[in-house]
């Protein structure tokens, strides 16, 4: 079952979940429109924040109470994590500004972990067809990481757990069953890509310039490198060897010339001539052809 395909039990139990969720979206609207024209008319003073945190927050109880009254459906964990995560960001900003740790960090990462733990759900609702749950999952935990890390004035490791925590989703991915098997290795290509993005990071933010420029191939590399080990008659992975060695090859050479400004002054035009000449030898073979 994918996020698209929302029947999962009989059809009466669907449209009674389905009549749940648009009661509660129109006490939702009502009282909405409630607060908004008392706060217009000046009337609800410091107390605007607070009953705007209340109402998304009982909104958002509401619809996972429509999930405890029918659970054929997961679609109210979705919205009702959405609404949670709304209220506590205003209940959060409102409250705890002017502190250690503002109240906009906090109510970001509220919210976004809300939001991971509504997907969270979803996923182990149906662990087989909802597998794609995993990655706003993952996706959201790590944005919360990553404005703690941005409140902590760690910019570069902010931008490293990003790319972490998407890997890290993608490496767990691999163990997860997909498509009614286990073990897919097209999950281990982002999984590498992602850790090697961070791998730049965290070396370029150590000042280390060789290291971080070459750490993308070099990751690269070995991500493919891996996927041609693990080849075998289920794994047609035998072409996984080409990009891995090229990928090495010029993660290593730009290793080699970045700290050696003469060397490269030699290797890059060396490298226009071999290839100059293997185009000419390569239209002589065509012309003779």
């Amino acid at each position: 079952m994918g996020p698209n395909d929302l029947r999962h039990g009989p059809g009466d139990g669907y449209g009674r979940q389905r009549h749940l969720g648009e009661a509660v979206g129109a006490l939702l609207l009502v009282a909405g429109g409630a607060i908004l024209l008392l706060q217009n008319l000046g009337l609800l003073g410091p107390l605007g924040s607070p009953l705007w945190a209340g109402l998304f927050l009982g909104g958002g109880v509401l619809f996972l109470l429509t999930l405890a009254v029918d659970r054929s459906q997961w679609w109210p964990l979705i919205p009702g994590s959405a609404l949670i995560g709304i209220g506590l960001a205003l209940l959060l900003g409102a409250t705890f500004t002017g502190m250690a740790l503002e109240g906009g960090p906090l109510a970001g990462m509220a919210l976004f972990l809300s939001l991971a733990v509504g997907f969270m759900g979803v996923f182990l609702y149906d662990r087989r067809g909802n597998w794609w749950a995993l990655i706003p999952a993952g996706a959201t935990a790590s944005l919360a990481l990553v404005i703690l890390a941005a409140a902590g004035q760690q910019g570069e490791l902010a931008g490293a757990l990003l790319f972490l925590g998407v890997g890290l989703v993608f490496l767990v991915l691999y163990f997860v069953e997909i498509g009614g098997r286990r073990h897919n290795w097209w999950t281990l290509i982002p999984a590498g890509s992602l850790f090697s993005l961070a791998a730049v990071i965290l070396l370029g933010a150590v000042g280390a310039g060789p290291a971080a420029a070459s750490a993308l191939f070099l990751g690269l590399g070995l991500t493919f490198g891996v996927l041609y080990l693990m080849r075998g008659p289920e794994r047609p992975l035998d072409w996984a060897w080409i990009p891995a060695v090229a990928l090495l090859g010029f993660g290593a050479f730009i290793v080699l010339i970045s700290g050696n400004t003469l060397l490269a002054r030699i290797v890059w035009p060396l490298v226009l001539v071999v290839a100059g000449l293997a185009l000419i030898v390569a239209n002589l073979r065509g012309q003779r052809g």
